[in-house]
C-alpha cells in the first residue's frame, strides 16, 4: 500500500475532470474520453453522480460562511483559499483487491486524516499495472463550515498504510516500518537529500551540495605511491573537473534563461488571448469547443462569470505545472552535470595513483641500477683487539 498525497487546489471541477477522464496528450490537453476508469463514487454527498460531485463540493466550499453562521461557529481567521484535498492509495502488482476492498481502505484512510464526515468523490483507474484509486476531499465540513486541518497527513497515512499491510498479513515496504518506528521514539527522520527533486531556482540559489565531487586528500595506499606526483597529478584532476562544471553550468543557465523567457512569453499570450476570447460570444463559443462539455453551452454564451474564472483557474494550473515540470527538469539537469563531474573525478584520481605508483617505481629501479653500476662495496673488517684476563682486567690476582 502506498499512499501518496498530490496536493492542495482551488478547483474541484479541474481535478475531477482529471480524474474521470483519460491521461491528457500532447495533442488532445482536456480528453473526454473515460477508459481508464474503472469504478466511481461518492461519500456524504447528495448524489451519486460523479459528474456532479464535483459541483456539489464546490457549492459547498462556497458556502462555508454561512454553515459557520448556522452552526454557531465563530467566523474568525482568513478565507479557505485550497479547499480540494487529492490523494491515491495504489497497491502492489500482485494484489487484486476488488471494490468493496478498495472502498474499504479508502474509508480507512479518510478516518487517519480526520475527514470521515467530508465529502468525497472516489475513482477507480485501470491504466497502470498497479490497482489505484484517486480521492478527491472536501477539506470544509458539510455541518460546520470549518476547515479540516491536515497538519501531518503525510505521516498518517504512513503510519495508516503501515496497519493496513500488518491486517493484510504481509509487510510489503520495510522502510516505512523502520522509518515509524524512528519517529514513535522521538528521532526525526529525515527525506533523503539525494532523493528531494530540486528545482532549478533552489539549485541556483544553494547549488548542488548533495552528491558534488569532494576532493580528496591522500591517495587509498600511501606507501605505495609517490605523494609528490599524485598532489600534482590530483591538482591538475580537480582543476580539470571544476573547469567543466564551470563550463557545464554556465551553457545550462544560458539555456535555461532562453526557456524560461520563451514559457513567459507563451502563458502571457494564452492568458490575454483567454481574456480576449471572453468578452465575446463567438470567442467564448471557442473556448467552449476545446471544453467539449454540453452543459456549459448556455453558460458559455451568456457569459457566466463563474464559468470564465473556471476556465482561467485551469489555465493558471496548467501554468504552474508547466513552470514546475521546466523547472524540475533544469534541476535534474544541474544533477546530471554533478554525477558527471564526480565520475570524471574518481577516473582522474584513479589514473593519478597509477601515474603516481608508476614513478614511485621508476625511481626505485634507477636507484638499483645506480648501485649496481658502482659495483660491489668492499667491506675491510677491523680486527678486535684481545680481551684481557686475570689480573689485566683490573681484578686481583690468582689464587693458585
Amino acid at each position: 500500500m502506498i499512499p501518496k498525497i498530490n496536493g492542495l487546489g482551488r478547483s474541484f471541477a479541474g481535478v475531477a475532470a482529471y480524474c474521470l477522464h483519460d491521461a491528457p496528450e500532447p495533442d488532445d490537453r482536456r480528453p473526454r474520453t473515460s477508459e481508464r476508469v474503472g469504478w466511481a463514487d461518492t461519500r456524504n454527498l447528495a448524489t451519486f453522480r460523479p459528474e456532479r460531485a464535483a459541483r456539489l463540493m464546490a457549492a459547498t466550499a462556497r458556502a462555508a460562511p454561512d454553515l459557520k453562521r448556522l452552526a454557531g461557529v465563530a467566523r474568525g481567521g482568513r478565507k479557505l483559499a485550497k479547499p480540494v484535498l487529492h490523494y491515491s492509495l495504489s497497491w502492489a502488482r500482485d494484489e487484486t483487491p476488488d471494490k468493496r476492498e478498495m472502498s474499504r481502505a479508502v474509508d480507512r484512510s479518510l478516518e487517519a486524516l480526520g475527514l470521515e464526515g467530508h465529502e468525497a468523490l472516489i475513482v477507480a483507474h485501470e491504466d497502470t499495472r498497479h490497482p489505484h484509486v484517486h480521492v478527491i476531499a472536501n477539506r470544509v465540513d458539510p455541518e460546520t463550515g470549518k476547515a479540516a486541518k491536515l497538519g501531518n497527513s503525510k505521516l498518517r497515512l504512513s503510519r495508516w498504510a503501515e496497519g493496513y499491510e500488518r491486517e493484510q498479513g504481509r509487510i510489503r515496504c520495510e522502510r516505512r516500518v523502520e522509518n515509524n518506528e524512528r519517529r514513535r521514539a522521538g528521532e526525526r527522520v529525515p527525506r533523503p537529500t539525494g532523493d528531494r527533486p530540486r528545482h532549478w531556482a533552489r539549485v541556483r540559489r544553494e547549488g548542488m551540495q548533495p552528491g558534488r565531487a569532494r576532493r580528496a586528500r591522500a591517495p587509498r595506499d600511501e606507501e605505495r605511491v609517490d605523494l609528490d606526483a599524485w598532489r600534482r597529478l590530483e591538482a591538475e584532476a580537480w582543476e580539470k573537473v571544476e573547469d567543466g562544471r564551470e563550463w557545464s553550468f554556465g551553457h545550462l543557465e544560458t539555456r535555461a534563461r532562453k526557456e524560461w523567457a520563451e514559457l513567459h512569453k507563451r502563458q502571457e499570450d494564452m492568458r490575454q488571448r483567454l481574456d480576449r476570447e471572453s468578452r465575446t460570444v463567438l470567442g467564448r463559443l471557442r473556448v467552449w469547443r476545446i471544453e467539449r462539455s454540453l452543459r456549459e453551452l448556455a453558460g458559455a454564451i451568456r457569459g457566466r462569470a463563474d464559468l470564465v474564472e473556471g476556465w482561467r483557474e485551469d489555465l493558471d494550473r496548467h501554468h504552474r505545472d508547466e513552470r514546475t515540470a521546466l523547472g524540475k527538469a533544469h534541476g535534474e539537469r544541474a544533477r546530471q552535470i554533478e554525477r558527471g563531474a564526480r565520475k570524471v573525478y574518481r577516473m582522474d584520481l584513479v589514473f593519478a595513483e597509477r601515474r603516481a605508483w608508476a614513478v614511485r617505481e621508476t625511481m626505485r629501479e634507477r636507484e638499483k641500477t645506480r648501485e649496481r653500476e658502482r659495483g660491489p662495496s668492499i667491506i675491510i673488517p677491523i680486527p678486535r683487539p684481545p680481551r684481557p684476563r686475570g689480573p689485566e682486567r683490573g681484578g686481583g690476582g690468582f689464587e693458585r
